[in-house]
């Protein structure tokens, strides 16, 4: 038998109207946009610029470096931020020693089976290796091993404080994933997801991937035409072919020679003055005392084949933030109130 009380007649009454008020403190959450909500967190990783002279000029920001450490290894190392390399790698000369020193990494070496090219040359690779870039823990990775290429470090040299730059942080590292380049805070960052205010303050352009790197549409006086853009090549807006300089720059004379290096091998380039208006979908980049340079003749070949008109650098986007979304081929420019 059930025995009903002042209490349960009361509350049996009002039932209805705790349901209902419930009801409508649901809808009322599920309406309002969740404007406190904290956006993802990213974890950043910071980059160097490196400064050295060309010509008798010196350049602070000729490139890009990333400290990198390898586990097991309790040595500090950076690494050059090269998007213009397809394969992330380690140098032989460079990683001989501590190969020698430590031997769960030399276990992870295969050498056997070179399925690998790098400048023409089949190479080995590290398998499953981790290592971080800063802080931020990368897991079982190839690292390809470019053997004879590099610094050399002798045993002693090991354990001293000296940083040493052991290898390339290539293109390969970043595919199906967003990229982000915020140059004026140098740092990157790499997402399985595109977070906000990202979404929304990100102008894309949709890009080519090829080999692992991107290829941006450029626009030239009207004209588009695709350049790959390479974090290496960190001093020159623009580099093309001799005979293409005539679309960038209204004189056949060259007003600035460099004498440059690309893996180990010294060339001279030219710089003409830019004249024409250039864009990446609908921004315009200022060219104002920039200068587009002529490549080496072996490269025309290369863009040739590349389906490319030349290569695109750093320097356009030295007050931005870029990213460059691996996953779905586009190339895009963060706009914000000091672009």
């Amino acid at each position: 038998m059930t025995i009903k009380t002042k209490k349960s007649n009361l509350l049996e009454k009002a039932l209805p109207f705790i349901c209902l008020i419930f009801m409508i403190a649901t809808f009322i959450n599920c309406a309002i946009p969740k404007k406190n909500k904290k956006p993802q967190q990213i974890s950043w990783i910071n980059f160097d610029w490196v400064g050295d002279s060309l010509s008798n000029r010196y350049f602070d920001k000729l490139a890009i470096t990333i400290p990198f450490s390898i586990e097991g290894v309790p040595h500090k190392f950076i690494s050059q931020f090269d998007l213009g390399a397809t394969n992330t790698m380690v140098y032989g000369n460079s990683i001989n020693p501590y190969i020698n020193s430590y031997p769960d990494l030399f276990e992870k070496l295969d050498t056997v089976n070179r399925t690998s090219l790098l400048q023409g040359k089949k190479v080995g690779a590290f398998k499953n290796i981790n290592f971080k870039l800063d802080t931020v823990l990368f897991k079982s990775k190839r690292v390809l091993y470019f053997d004879e290429f590099g610094d050399v470090f002798t045993k002693d040299s090991l354990h001293t404080k000296t940083v040493k730059h052991i290898g390339t942080i290539g293109a390969s590292l970043f595919q199906d994933k967003y990229l982000i380049i915020d140059f004026p805070n140098h740092r990157i960052a790499v997402l399985d997801s595109l977070t906000q205010p990202y979404k929304e303050n990100t102008t894309f352009v949709a890009a080519k991937l090829d080999k692992g790197r991107i290829k941006v549409p450029v626009t030239i006086n009207g004209a588009n035409h695709y350049f790959m853009f390479d974090t290496g090549s960190s001093i020159f807006p623009l580099s093309v072919a001799k005979k293409d300089i005539q679309q960038l720059s209204n004189t056949h004379i060259a007003t600035d020679t460099l004498n440059v290096s690309s893996w180990g091998e010294y060339y001279d380039i030219h710089g003409y003055p830019i004249n024409s208006e250039i864009s990446v979908g609908d921004i315009q980049l200022e060219t104002q005392n920039l200068y587009v340079y002529d490549s080496k003749e072996d490269f025309e070949q290369f863009y040739i084949e590349e389906e490319i008109m030349g290569i695109m650098g750093n320097t356009f986007f030295l007050d931005k933030e870029i990213i460059i979304d691996f996953k779905n081929k586009r190339f895009g420019i963060v706009v914000n109130d000091n672009n």
